[in-house]
């Protein structure tokens, strides 16, 4: 086949495809929704104070040299975290925040576990005097910076020397920062929530020689300064429910009220989508279109935050239709459905 023929060829191939993509019955839908947090915090601490309980002690001198620790970065490094914890708490709805801007010792001298609680009289005092409801305590807090693969450093460090130097190197460090938080509740003396939290970056620098990329790896400051912060950001997601953008398909109209109802959708018009939608379920005579205007029914209601119609018109396209999409989908409303007694819990408010 000639050159030219192999192009028009080619040209008809990707031109069938993308007309076959443009007249796709389905269209893709970013919609916006809810999700319960993470951790459960109960709904009657509205009001919180932020503390830093998580400076050590002491600091042994083996520690210090094994970890590249130097002299009060440890409490600079939680107070990152606390910043952070307190920034995002901010842009939530959740909890009216206020931070302590002193720190305290940790009950571990070593800042690596949790040691005994604070003392209830403690807690009453310092809520009392900030007016709020409870305490979010950062009760210890540990930073790390670890070379990744120094046998794969070393082997690519032998492949330059053997090219002349001219194989460039790239070396990788895992920077972890790991936290202990505890929240107190000053009204019934409880402790609802303790435990460890996590958070870990990869990082990666590239150099002609092995020396010069582990080289800019130990400089790990930086890195160990932006984990410990992005360590605060994601704790606090996991204590606030978060609106975040789900995919979600919806029918296209290829005429008629499926068509204009797609028009309004696309417009923002919900209510009057849904109408028209409901219309169009009424008046079809094929099951095949009635379950494609019940998804984009149901898909209606949970925008408009009906879950309960939305799950029972889910159902109903899945029923009239039998497409696993539209089975996948009544799941995820399923989902949502379960999550809501949780969600409401997490957003109630108290006089």
């Amino acid at each position: 086949m000639k050159t030219s023929q192999k192009i028009h060829t080619v040209l008809l191939f990707l031109g069938a495809a993308i007309l076959t993509c443009s007249c796709s019955g389905i269209r893709d839908m970013q919609v916006q929704v809810m999700r319960p947090a993470v951790i459960t915090v109960p709904g009657e601490i509205q009001k919180i104070a932020l503390l830093n309980r998580s400076i050590p002690a002491s600091q042994s001198a083996i520690e210090g040299t094994l970890t590249g620790e130097m002299p009060k970065q440890d409490k600079a490094l939680s107070n990152e975290c606390i910043s952070a914890l307190n920034a995002t708490l901010l842009e939530s709805a959740r909890f009216e925040v206020k931070r302590l801007e002193y720190t305290m010792n940790a009950a571990d001298p070593n800042s690596l576990s949790f040691g005994a609680p604070l003392d209830w009289k403690t807690v009453d005092t310092m809520c009392a005097r900030l007016g709020v409801d409870g305490l979010l305590v950062l009760e210890y807090f540990d930073s790390d910076f670890t070379l990744d693969n120094a046998a794969g450093t070393t082997a690519q460090a032998v492949q330059s020397v053997l090219n002349g130097g001219q194989t460039s190197i790239e070396a990788s460090g895992t920077a972890t920062a790991t936290c202990g938080f505890r929240v107190y509740y000053a009204k019934k003396q409880v402790i609802p929530y303790e435990d460890e939290f996590r958070f870990k970056k990869k990082w990666r620098e590239r150099a002609n020689t092995a020396a010069e990329a582990v080289g800019k790896l130990i400089k790990r400051n930086p890195a160990l300064k932006e984990v410990s912060y992005e360590t605060g950001i994601e704790f606090a997601r996991s204590i606030v429910p978060l609106y975040i953008w789900e995919h979600r398909d919806m029918y296209k109209g290829k005429k008629g009220e499926m068509e204009r109802a797609e028009r309004q959708a696309l417009a923002k018009d919900w209510e009057g989508a849904l109408q028209t939608w409901m219309s169009a379920y009424d008046s079809a005579t094929k099951n095949k279109v009635k379950a494609k205007a019940a998804l984009n029914i149901a898909l209606a209601y949970e925008v408009l935050g009906n879950l309960k119609e939305a799950q029972k018109w889910a159902g109903t396209a899945y029923v009239d239709g039998g497409k696993r999409a539209m089975l996948e989908y009544a799941e995820i409303i399923d989902q949502r459905v379960r999550e809501q007694n949780r969600l409401e819990e997490q957003l109630k408010t108290f006089e």
